[in-house]
């Protein structure tokens, strides 16, 4: 990952572990779970009060929506929330992030909803929790 902007309290490790991950696993998991046809942008690091986020989105998929792409302006897959953290079992970072569906309507106003929970470490991998499956 290359764009980074590093906040002066934040840990070197968490920017260090969040630029080696390798997101084309989650981004064909979310592909796949919404049968989306799409590319994702550069996943972007931020730090802010010494925590460390990784944002990404999708291209717009508004003309794949079916029946709603007669009513949708924009939509998109993204990371609505998220973050890197240390896993309380192993000690090692990991990654948290919701993912969700972004979409502006053409008539005005805008609302989104989570599609699945991801998380990530270098010794599990990612595991993923689809909205809908049965816990």
């Amino acid at each position: 990952m290359k764009n980074v902007t590093i906040d002066s309290d934040t840990t070197g490790d968490y920017v260090a572990f969040a630029q080696n991950i390798d997101f084309t696993e989650l981004f064909d998991h979310i592909k796949a779970f919404t049968k989306a046809d799409c590319a994702f942008h550069q996943p972007e690091i931020t730090t802010s009060r010494g925590e460390v986020h990784i944002n990404f989105i999708s291209d717009d998929i508004a003309a794949q929506t079916g029946p709603f792409a007669a009513i949708l302006e924009r939509c998109s897959l993204h990371s609505f929330s998220n973050g890197v953290y240390t896993d309380k079992e192993t000690h090692e970072p990991a990654y948290w992030v919701s993912v969700s569906i972004q979409y502006e309507h053409k008539d005005g106003g805008s609302n989104g909803m989570n599609i699945c929970r991801a998380s990530y470490t270098e010794l599990g991998g990612w595991v993923f929790r689809d909205a809908g499956a049965k816990r």
